[in-house]
């Protein structure tokens, strides 16, 4: 998730070497897409809505939750025109980044769960604060802020969701990161830390913040903490149902192909749960499932989707048996449904949207892919209703 310079970053120009056109192809929405927020009703037989933001518009598609089929796809909604992200939050609104130009806006939508259609939230698109291109985003789990990393700027800007999904900027925002090109951003799972990954960090850092009841960031004593030396940080993914956190170091001088992984405690301060993890060539992304079981790396050059075991107590990774499986046409972000049961990955190279059916021991099945668009900007879930 790495170019030469933050424009390229954003627009997905490519870069002069095979390497850095690679990660610059994985940075732009290979962060963008969210983890996928809890249902509590889910049913081996119902269905899912899987949107993607793609050139001018959001897709839509509906797919049984077992098998992964697509069995409608409901009209399109116009969206940015380079999109650099994607989410949902728990209260079924979803927001895109634009990372076309000068960027600055975030489209807002509201998302019928029973039909899977999109409308625009009134006052879209909304206004970040600051004229260059927004990347990654992340919400807590009550739905009440969203977080919008500003690369070009080194910031993340802050709003708070309204009830009907109207953007307001929080107090004092945007928030300085205190280090290069902050590209990915996460918020645990009691919406207490705000965690922001500095992807051309000489240190390849991650910011960290505590998140104050208006949704203002504070900056965690010792933040921004250390990963590796040139390690590129990209997306970040928490688990959803402990403390622990990852990152995919791809390297920005030289490949890295590692996952490290870290644990917080009530601070919030970063402490690595062991050496970094090996993963496929070039992990563009990573997610954990909603159970909180495992762990999923889009390898983009590798052309394939490592998996791992999530130690519930420490945090450590094991590969799964079968790992890594196979995803052609180099894999760049990563969404999964509610019932841990379907995977999709997006495609730095085709239109393709992967489908993989999961297993109780995390392994994974291909099944026919989606016909996304060109130009992803990620993906994001909502169980139907």
């Amino acid at each position: 998730m790495i170019s030469s310079s933050p424009r390229i970053l954003f627009r997905c120009v490519l870069a002069a070497s095979t390497f850095l056109m690679i990660l610059a192809l994985a940075a732009c929405g290979g962060s963008g897409s969210g983890p996928t927020p809890p249902c509590t009703t889910c049913t081996p037989s119902s269905s899912d809505f899987v949107y993607e933001a793609n050139a001018n518009q959001v897709s839509i598609f509906e797919v049984d939750s077992t098998s992964g089929a697509v069995t409608s796809t409901p009209s399109p909604i116009t969206g940015a025109v380079i999109p650099g992200g994607i989410i949902a939050t728990s209260t079924n609104y979803i927001y895109v980044t634009e990372a076309e130009g000068v960027g600055g806006v975030v489209y807002g939508y509201s998302a019928d769960t029973s039909s899977g259609t999109l409308t625009a939230i009134p006052g879209s698109p909304f206004s970040t604060g600051v004229s260059q291109p927004g990347n990654g985003m992340a919400t807590d789990p009550a739905g009440k802020f969203l977080f919008i990393t500003i690369g070009n700027m080194n910031e993340v800007a802050a709003f708070t969701i309204g009830s009907n999904g109207a953007l307001t900027p929080v107090a004092n925002s945007p928030f300085n990161t205190n280090d290069t090109t902050p590209i990915a951003a996460a918020v645990d799972s009691t919406g207490s830390f705000l965690y922001v990954s500095n992807n051309m960090s000489f240190l390849g850092t991650i910011s960290a913040f505590t998140i104050g009841s208006d949704g203002s960031l504070t900056a965690l004593p010792g933040s921004p903490f250390t990963t590796t030396s040139a390690g590129g940080p990209g997306n970040l993914a928490v688990n959803p149902k402990s403390n622990f956190l990852y990152v995919p170091l791809a390297g920005t001088t030289a490949p890295l192909d590692l996952v490290a992984g870290y644990s917080f405690d009530s601070s919030g301060a970063l402490t690595s749960i062991s050496t970094p993890y090996m993963v496929g060539e070039q992990p563009a992304s990573v997610l954990v499932d909603p159970s909180g079981k495992f762990l999923f790396a889009a390898d983009f050059g590798g052309n394939d989707i490592s998996a791992f075991t999530i130690d519930s107590s420490t945090g450590a990774l094991s590969p799964v048996s079968g790992s890594p499986f196979a995803a052609s046409s180099n894999p760049l972000s990563l969404a999964i449904n509610a019932s841990s049961s379907l995977l999709f990955a997006t495609s730095g190279t085709s239109t393709s949207i992967f489908a993989f059916t999961i297993n109780s021991s995390g392994q994974l099945t291909a099944v026919s892919p989606l016909n996304g668009g060109g130009t992803s900007g990620g993906l994001a879930v909502i169980h139907k209703q």
